[in-house]
């Protein structure tokens, strides 16, 4: 359309899709182009003035300036580059009238698309809830167009999204752009925290579902008619009053019944905006109890036992749930979180079963199947279990009757009087009538029978197919109740995020007896209470160290086993006490043993983890930073505390922010600036000892006592290193540059210092020629005679 001279046909079409289609552009602006354009045909059709149609023209090609911008996205086809050739041309006089070519603007009318907008259903679009969409219709088209969602309101958060749709769809459900644009109709089947204004009250913060909505066009104006604990009401829809939530934030209600101009729009947001990461665990621990939460929020508590609405899309029904199920579904429902046994869930967030269960409970249950553990007389479980045969008794004690036998309690039973933690053969969590009957029968059956194992696998089985179980839950129960190795539920979730497909499915006595016959595969000593802390990553606080996987030679893994019972995993294994590193190569070693322990049970990500610490390590080597043994030990429990935090964020089920501790091994994190500090305060204050002891006259042989480690790993200072040089000693070495010689140096036991430096920084490397007798004679007894390379020293009896 460059350079096109437009006819009068043409602007009269042009002028009529934008008066019927194109509303969105500025105020005035539609005015003066419609204006501006009947002028000049109605002067057009009464003048044969040349020049008057030229000004005419002239104002209307101002007029479609003004409208260029939107021209481009009214969606016919026309670019905003097409505009910029549109001029008044010398043959404004070939310009027909409008009556002379009537069958052209039609033709042209009838090929412009149009856009519509219509209401969708729920999952349509994509979305849980109804959502609007816009389309682009015309003759042309087929059965199906394409359907752009429109990101407002409650879907503001979502990105784009184009699909196919029925063209009847879209137009027996087709509302006005405004409507569309407002996007009132997306809350149908939210749960709002909105203002109102309760009879007998201030405006106030409450609690309620949408249930429907209305849309007035002249007014432009929205209605929500919502239902809320006290009855049904009509809120005026305005985005800046409400606040979509999640069920978990809609039970806790932080705000229930606090004053608008107490608790502001920001601060409301603020308080539900914590409240939910509180709740879920979003960096920081998540937290089922209300009480808590709303407790650091300075709100207050809520009782769960209230029942709140919820609009149920599905059915197009209001249910009434408790809050307590509303929280306990969203806290286990589909996460990795164990469900505790008294917690009964449904399918759905609309199942209150704890609700039905109170309601069934009648006198009509039999007393002999109304004795549970717990208090649910006259439960569906109790109900359903069958009659056992021990409930006859062929006692001669005919004055005493028998005790029935029981099903298993869906409800926690009393803890053991005897200080032994009872571990459950099977965790009920769900409320299924199939697994209830199945633990009958195996109590049927006996606990102790081939049977009784079978029951387990299917119990099992039945977990996993509703996603509450994994393959380890497979493992035979009768098998794992005999081990000695029995992992608690925390060390189970750890580990199932730690080990790869090859180990999934061994139990965990089986694990770490792999461990231990694969012992020649790995350089440490597979110890069994080091054994069960890799197995559940314990390190740090649980007792589990890096130097515990210290490389440990033939003689020692014998005398070890002479030592310790190897066997014995049951409880808490007699721990062996680890090295303690004598430089940064040690700790290199133990890092390069673990991690060929990984490499063979653990996912890659838990090698690549350690990789970045061994890359660390050696920088720390090469920098010098960690020169002595107990500047070693520092990095060894700062090692620790790291992997610690690792296996916090696995105990929270986040590999992801557990892969992201490997970010902390630098020299700038925070963590480890501070074991810098520690050591530059260990070395200040070594150095503030011996000039002290210099200025007494009394110089240590050495910064620190020499450790030597035993075969059980206990260690313990040489008695001959805390022996001091006497002064007639010291007074009689050579003297270079203020700096008196260093003995070892020339000794078999050598000098440890770097660079050709010494270890103390006021003694020297030198070779004398010669060196008073007395001074040799020390060097012979305590550090092992003179070095070969300095056999040619001669004694000075001077």
């Amino acid at each position: 359309m460059t350079n096109k001279r437009w006819t009068a046909d043409e602007v009269h079409l042009l002028l009529s899709y934008l008066s019927g289609h194109v509303t969105t552009y500025p105020t005035g602006v539609k005015e003066r182009f419609y204006e501006g354009a009947s002028n000049f045909l109605a002067q057009h059709e009464h003048s044969k003035s040349k020049m008057q149609c030229k000004t005419k023209y002239s104002e209307l090609e101002s007029g479609y300036k003004q409208c260029k911008p939107k021209l481009a996205q009214s969606g016919f086809g026309l670019q905003a580059s097409d505009w910029d050739g549109f001029r008044c041309g010398s043959d404004v006089e070939e310009v027909s009238s409008i009556a002379s070519a009537p069958s052209r603007p039609a033709q042209l009318a009838t090929a412009m698309p149009s856009t519509s907008y219509a209401y969708f259903k729920p999952s349509a679009l994509a979305t849980t809830g109804y959502a609007y969409g816009m389309a682009m219709l015309d003759d042309a088209q087929a059965t199906s167009v394409l359907v752009h969602r429109l990101r407002s309101g409650r879907w503001t958060g979502l990105g784009e999204l184009t699909c196919q749709r029925d063209r009847s769809e879209v137009e027996v459900r087709a509302v006005s752009e405004a409507e569309a644009l407002s996007g009132v109709g997306r809350y149908v089947g939210a749960t709002l925290c909105v203002a109102r204004v309760p009879a007998g009250a201030a405006n106030l913060w409450d609690y309620g579902t949408v249930v429907s909505y209305s849309w007035s066009e002249p007014e432009a104006l929205g209605i929500l008619h919502m239902v809320f604990p006290d009855g049904p009401a009509v809120i005026a829809f305005d985005e800046d009053s409400l606040l979509n939530l999640s069920p978990e934030t809609y039970a806790l209600r932080p705000c229930y019944r606090r004053a608008v101009c107490d608790v502001m729009r920001r601060k409301m947001i603020s308080l539900h905006e914590a409240a939910r990461t509180h709740f879920n665990g979003i960096g920081r621990r998540s937290s089922r109890k209300s009480s808590t939460i709303l407790r650091a929020l300075d709100c207050s508590p809520v009782d769960e036992a209230t029942v709140v609405p919820i609009f149920d899309t599905d059915s197009s029904t209001v249910r009434t749930v408790r809050i307590k199920y509303v929280l306990d579904f969203s806290y286990y429902h589909g996460t990795w979180r164990r469900t505790p046994p008294a917690v009964r869930l449904g399918q759905s967030i609309f199942n209150d079963i704890g609700a039905e269960t109170s309601s069934m409970t009648g006198p009509s249950v039999p007393a002999t199947r109304a004795r549970t553990a717990g208090t649910t007389t006259g439960s569906t479980a109790a109900s359903a279990a069958p009659f056992s045969m021990d409930q006859l008794s062929d006692s001669d004690l005919d004055d005493e009757a028998a005790e029935p036998a029981q099903p298993p309690s869906l409800e926690p039973s009393t803890p053991q009087t005897n200080g032994k933690r009872k571990r459950s053969e099977v965790v009920l969590t769900s409320n299924d009538a199939g697994v209830v009957r199945l633990l009958a029968l195996k109590e049927v059956v006996g606990l102790d029978s081939a049977l009784a194992n079978d029951i387990d696998q299917l119990i099992a089985y039945k977990k996993i197919s509703r996603g509450m179980g994994s393959s380890s839950d497979l493992i035979t129960r009768a098998h794992e109740s005999s081990s000695n190795f029995r992992p608690t539920d925390t060390q189970r979730l750890i580990h199932s995020q730690l080990v790869n497909d090859k180990f999934a499915s061994m139990s965990g006595q089986r694990f770490l007896e792999t461990l231990q016959i694969q012992k020649k595969d790995f350089s440490f000593l597979a110890h069994p209470a080091t054994g069960s802390g890799f197995y559940s990553w314990g390190f740090g606080f649980l007792g589990l160290s890096l130097m515990h996987f210290a490389r440990v030679t033939a003689k020692a893994r014998r005398e070890a086993a002479k030592t310790y019972d190897m066997t014995h995993f049951k409880g808490r294994a007699q721990r062996r006490q680890c090295a303690a590193p004598e430089n940064t190569a040690a700790i290199i070693s133990a890092i390069d043993s673990l991690a060929r322990a990984v490499l063979t049970a653990y996912k890659p990500f838990v090698a690549s983890m350690l990789v970045e610490l061994l890359t660390f390590i050696l920088e720390i080597e090469f920098e010098g930073v960690a020169t002595t043994a107990s500047d070693a030990q520092e990095v060894v429990y700062w090692i620790d505390e790291r992997l610690e935090l690792f296996r916090s964020h696995l105990a929270e089920a986040d590999s992801a922010a557990a892969s992201r501790v490997s970010s902390t091994f630098s020299m700038t994190d925070p963590s480890f600036v501070g074991v810098l500090q520690a050591i530059s305060r260990k070395q200040l204050d070594s150095v503030v000892s011996s000039r002290a002891a210099r200025a007494a006259g009394v110089v240590p042989l050495s910064t620190g006592p020499r450790r030597q480690v035993s075969l059980n790993g206990a260690h313990h200072c040489d008695s001959k290193a805390r022996q001091q040089v006497p002064p007639s000693i010291v007074k009689a070495l050579p003297v270079v540059r203020g700096k008196r010689l260093c003995m070892r140096n020339l000794s078999n036991d050598g000098c440890h210092g770097r660079d050709g430096a010494c270890t103390v920084p006021y003694r020297s490397h030198l070779k004398p020629a010669k060196l008073p007798a007395d001074v040799i004679e020390y060097i012979t007894e305590h550090f092992g005679g003179l070095a070969p390379s300095c056999a040619d020293i001669t004694a000075n009896d001077a």
